[in-house]
């Protein structure tokens, strides 16, 4: 993503009481907290667009449960803090811009 695209929001809904967030932009898709894999690939395939990279929030399984099954099919950056464990590629301490 760069400054001059638009970016759109859209919430996807998980669980019972839960969203993933799905961020579009003209190269692509990020996600965030994918607790659950389905709604973030349904949303991929019917937007066309490849998902780009995978932002974590924290540890809670309701925010990295989807992760293995979205890296499975799709091999991409995933940026979150330490705590969120092995499923994190590339650490944020803080301060980072993205």
């Amino acid at each position: 993503m760069s400054l001059t695209d638009s970016l759109s929001v859209q919430a996807l809904p998980c669980f019972v009481d839960n969203y993933i967030w799905l961020i579009e932009a003209d190269a692509g898709c990020w996600v965030v907290d994918p607790g659950d894999a389905a709604p973030v690939l349904a949303a991929l395939t019917t937007g066309g667009k490849p998902l780009l990279g995978v932002l974590v929030t924290h540890h809670h399984a309701d925010h990295i449960g989807g992760i293995p099954a979205l890296l499975a099919v799709h091999p991409v950056p995933v940026l979150g803090p330490a705590e969120a464990g092995a499923c994190i590629s590339h650490q944020l301490a803080g301060d980072e811009t993205l």
